[in-house]
């Protein structure tokens, strides 16, 4: 508000009133957040209440919508030869990543490589959504820990608070023939303060696929964890391989599953490197591009003044009445 916004609660109006309230205020380009996420507005852009419409970072694929006219990536996640899926026009950002991101306010301090502290034992883990640890991912990472016999792996998930769920979750880990007292599985924190604490325990971070983090391998780096990632054919399978390229990490992307091996082993090899990443890791990232919030809504302001200029020379019509959703717009028609 501060900076002349307004804030307005809509979240009691229905999809009709908020595309009326939308049309009152004169929005010209209308930025949907969500995707086909939970409790998300996607009905909204149907009935076009604003002359541009694009959605943007909640959602890792296309809406399906013809009422939406742009998604917001970058080159890396969604490269011109991409082969995925949409029906909106990409468009991407021109500083590099499509995000950016803030660190927490009460981030806690980067202790020592857990490795150093441990016997040269190495860490690996992931705090993502178990739902991203498809078979093939928890396939991979057992392979992992065999060939590497001085290492471990924690994992952090809100179905751990379940004593059962803890049983069945490492008995698929034993049955891919990794010792059950190298695995460590915790329940979510309450506190963001406590949850980033947890990396103090993690000397390298694994990416799944290919549904790759995005918000935990941001913490994992801001907190000195840096991640190995798998290129992949789509963005949520890119998302970690943008963020590691933003900071110069290109080394801990890897092309295929044996590379990803051979990266993990290589960088678990070298405690000293590793060490050293650990230390400089948060203030090359607050040094980058990836935490310059004023870069990169520069960049992105201008990504909206391209559009409006494009939308402005066509000579588009105004947007359909509110109410009146387009009829090749249905937000069920995908």
């Amino acid at each position: 508000e501060a900076a002349g916004a307004t804030w307005k609660d809509v979240a009691r109006l229905t999809e009709t009133q908020l595309a009326s309230l939308i049309r009152e205020d004169k929005v010209d380009i209308l930025v949907e957040l969500t995707g086909h996420t939970a409790h998300n507005r996607l009905g909204v852009l149907a009935h076009r209440p604003a002359p541009i419409q694009m959605t943007w970072i909640g959602y890792p694929n296309s809406t399906g919508l013809k009422a939406c006219d742009y998604r917001l990536v970058d080159s890396t996640t969604d490269p011109e030869s991409t082969t995925q899926t949409h029906v909106e026009e990409l468009v991407r950002m021109p500083g590099g990543c499509f995000l950016c991101y803030t660190m927490a306010h009460d981030i806690g301090s980067v202790e020592s490589l857990p490795a150093l502290r441990n016997d040269g034992v190495v860490t690996f883990g992931s705090f993502n959504a178990l739902a991203k640890m498809t078979p093939q991912v928890l396939s991979l990472w057992s392979r992992l820990l065999k060939e590497i016999p001085n290492s471990r792996l924690l994992i952090k998930g809100k179905p751990f608070a379940c004593p059962n769920m803890v049983d069945h979750f490492r008995g698929l880990l034993v049955g891919e023939g990794v010792e059950a007292s190298r695995i460590t599985l915790i329940p979510l924190e309450a506190q963001t303060k406590n949850h980033l604490s947890k990396y103090n325990e993690m000397d390298i971070s694994l990416d799944p696929f290919p549904y790759a983090g995005t918000t935990t391998t941001c913490e994992a780096l801001s907190m000195g964890v840096p991640c190995v990632t798998l290129r992949g054919k789509c963005h949520a399978h890119n998302v970690g391989v943008s963020l590691l390229t933003t900071l110069d990490m290109e080394d801990w992307i890897a092309d295929d599953e044996d590379e990803y091996i051979r990266i993990a082993k290589e960088k678990s090899a070298d405690l000293e490197a590793l060490a050293e990443i650990r230390d400089g890791l948060r203030a090359r990232m607050r040094g980058s591009r990836l935490c310059d919030g004023p870069a990169f809504v520069h960049d992105l302001e201008g990504v909206y003044q391209s559009l409006w200029g494009r939308y402005c020379e066509k000579g588009e019509e105004e947007p359909a009445a509110p109410g009146t959703p387009d009829d090749d717009s249905d937000p069920r028609e995908f």
